[in-house]
């Protein structure tokens, strides 16, 4: 008697062992529920929007005087661009009406895209300027960043 009770109340390792698919299968099932689910972690992120560029005229001057100054022989540079609108967005329009995303904080509009405003003309001041090779390095560097043409470009002897 003392044996069978011993069976019946005791670990028996031999017959656990025998199921040890089992035991995979349940061990796997556990880590799968313990595992943070991925669309939990998503919404307590902050949503992302799309931001505008920011265009400031004097930030673009002062991006191009500094590299036009690194041009041999340029010297002390200025630099005046002149633009012709201002930055603005494009939205998303569905008929006469403007496309709205509903999110967890409230509505936001759909942008399609932005866009800066368009340079028409240039004024480089620069110390170099008297030499023709100087006048044609900053024009066409000019040229390359703004997208303008040559005519719209003067580049003038600093004095």
């Amino acid at each position: 008697m003392k044996t069978d009770e011993k069976k019946r109340g005791s670990f028996d390792l031999t017959s656990l062992l025998k199921n040890k698919y089992a035991l995979i299968v349940l061990a796997v099932g556990v880590l799968l529920v313990l595992l943070p689910v991925g669309g939990e972690s998503k919404k307590s992120e902050p949503e992302k929007e799309l931001c505008a560029p920011a265009f400031s005229l004097e930030d673009e001057e002062l991006r191009l005087q500094r590299q036009l100054s690194k041009i041999k022989g340029a010297g002390r540079v200025s630099v005046l661009l002149s633009v012709m609108g201002s930055a603005s967005r494009e939205l998303a329009e569905s008929g006469e009406e403007t496309l709205v995303i509903s999110s967890s904080g409230g509505e936001n509009v759909v942008d399609l895209y932005y866009v800066n405003p368009q340079y028409i003309g240039a004024v480089i001041v620069c110390d170099g300027a008297d030499s023709a090779q100087v006048r044609l390095s900053v024009t066409e560097a000019v040229c390359a960043f703004t997208g303008l043409s040559a005519e719209r470009v003067k580049v003038m002897q600093m004095s």
